[in-house]
């Protein structure tokens, strides 16, 4: 295990994860302006456009939790390093990609590369930082850069589709993946838990990402096919069966890949279930307002990106405030408020009608939606690694990111399957219809987060510290 750092030696490693953790969540949204022109240049269906949307997150959803693992247990930096060229040689092909078809693989090796950066690089800070403020401030900034990266997504995609061309939105993530590559080899040491041959748990890592995979296609499938269908049905059930044998194999293997006494951590636990039900309600939401904006509020691409532009600027500004407020007045009252803050601001979003504005409708559900979504990210994040051994980051870093992507996969399965089959069944699809099938999906995404904001109260423990060590899992010396 490397050294740790002081404090300067700390900045240009944060600034460096931090830039790194930006391009990664702009790509969840940075194509979803561009689907239009991209979808009449290939000749790409519906379905086609949103197997371009979903494939990155598809493979990144599935993997994350083999990819944090194997940080563990290769190494960290190497992890980092390989996953960002992945990463930038896929967003060159999907640059230069002649078919519908090769954008949609180049995308979904975007997400193989961006499953082995982000657990590495989560995993990075929590061993660079000793616990307590300084790993708190780090988690902080890495927290706004994601919430703010995936807000910002539709913005700097806007731009570039309008000013230059689809294509820009990959090949900008060509050149920070390249300069990225040799900075981490002089700024970080490789740190990975030496454990012996006998560690690499196979047939675990097969199952779970079979599984997740599955599951995730699955999910994706229900907006396209609906619940009932053949090609929704088999994926789920064939995933959650598969997730069972997972849970079975690892109750009985010597080397666990996910060892499950990491869950008698209260406030893993609960952290990552909570994040599965933020995310839903993110993940839909900004679909939803996407689609409110441009369909029937009349927005073209720019217009739209830069209406997200309030919320990305938002929720990073107070994701960097909020671990203060944490240390302050302590995890669990940062993160129920975060979640009432969401519930509140799905409400407020659930007035929009075809003859509704932004500004009176909107923008004020977005102001209070991106203070709770700012709030949440980086303080879930703090609370799901916080009292983690460091041999076993990069596990509690694939676990949270994978909640992440599945709690959204699953938003936009069943949320914006809701909002459709509500607009069916005012059997119109004019802007009325439209609004009204947003509004009703935006009050269940408010159910979610009433449940999110219970489940967090009752679950999040008050001493996230002394729980976690009552549990019997504590933390290797420092």
């Amino acid at each position: 295990m490397s050294a740790r750092p002081g404090k300067r030696d700390g900045l240009r490693p944060l600034i460096l994860l931090c830039s790194v953790q930006l391009m990664l969540l702009l790509d969840f949204s940075i194509v979803n302006v561009a689907l239009p022109v991209i979808g009449h240049q290939f000749g790409l269906s519906r379905s086609g456009l949103q197997w371009v949307a979903a494939s990155y997150g598809l493979t990144l959803g599935g993997l994350l939790l083999l990819g944090g693992r194997l940080s563990d247990l290769l190494g960290r930096r190497r992890l980092f390093v390989a996953g960002l060229a992945v990463f930038g040689a896929a967003s060159l092909g999907g640059g230069l990609a002649v078919s519908g078809l090769m954008l949609i693989v180049m995308r979904a090796a975007q997400g193989i590369g961006a499953a082995m950066v982000a657990p590495a690089m989560l995993s990075l800070i929590t061993t660079i930082f000793p616990e307590g403020p300084r790993r708190d401030r780090a988690l902080g900034w890495l927290g706004a850069t994601s919430a703010s990266g995936f807000a910002l997504g539709a913005f700097l995609g806007g731009v570039l589709t309008h000013f230059i061309s689809w294509r820009a939105i990959m090949f900008v993530n060509v050149p920070p993946a390249a300069i990225a590559i040799p900075i981490a080899f002089r700024l970080f040491q490789e740190t990975r838990n030496r454990g012996p041959a006998h560690g690499y748990d196979v047939p675990g890592g097969l199952t779970v990402t079979a599984g997740l995979l599955a599951l995730v296609y699955g999910l994706i499938r229900i907006s396209q096919s609906g619940l009932a269908a053949v090609t929704t049905v088999i994926p789920v059930i064939a995933g959650v069966l598969l997730l069972a044998g997972f849970t079975w194999l690892e109750c009985r293997a010597s080397s666990p890949l996910m060892p499950l006494r990491i869950f008698r951590l209260r406030a893993l636990a609960a952290a990552n279930a909570v994040a599965v039900l933020v995310s839903m309600i993110m993940g839909a939401c900004i679909l939803m307002l996407s689609l409110q904006l441009q369909d029937v509020d009349g927005f073209g691409p720019l217009a739209a990106g830069l209406a997200f532009l309030p919320l990305g600027v938002l929720v990073g500004t107070v994701a960097v405030i909020s671990p203060r407020l944490a240390a302050a007045m302590g995890l669990k009252p940062v993160l129920v408020t975060a979640t009432a803050l969401m519930t509140l601001g799905t409400l407020l979003l659930s007035r929009v009608t075809a003859t509704s504005t932004y500004a009176g409708v909107v923008l004020p559900g977005m102001i209070v939606l991106g203070i709770g979504f700012g709030a949440f990210i980086s303080t879930a994040t703090i609370a799901a690694t916080g009292s983690v051994r460091d041999d076993e980051q990069g596990l509690a870093a694939g676990l949270i990111n994978s909640a992440q992507q599945i709690g959204g996969s699953l938003g936009i399965a069943v949320l914006v399957t809701l909002a459709s089959e509500h607009i069916q069944g005012l059997a119109g699809a004019g802007k009325a219809a439209q609004a009204s099938g947003y509004a009703y999906s935006f009050v269940a995404a408010a159910a979610v987060g009433l449940i999110a904001t219970i489940l967090t109260a009752l679950a999040m423990p008050v001493r996230t510290d002394a729980a976690d060590r009552a549990a019997g899992h504590p933390q290797v010396p420092r």
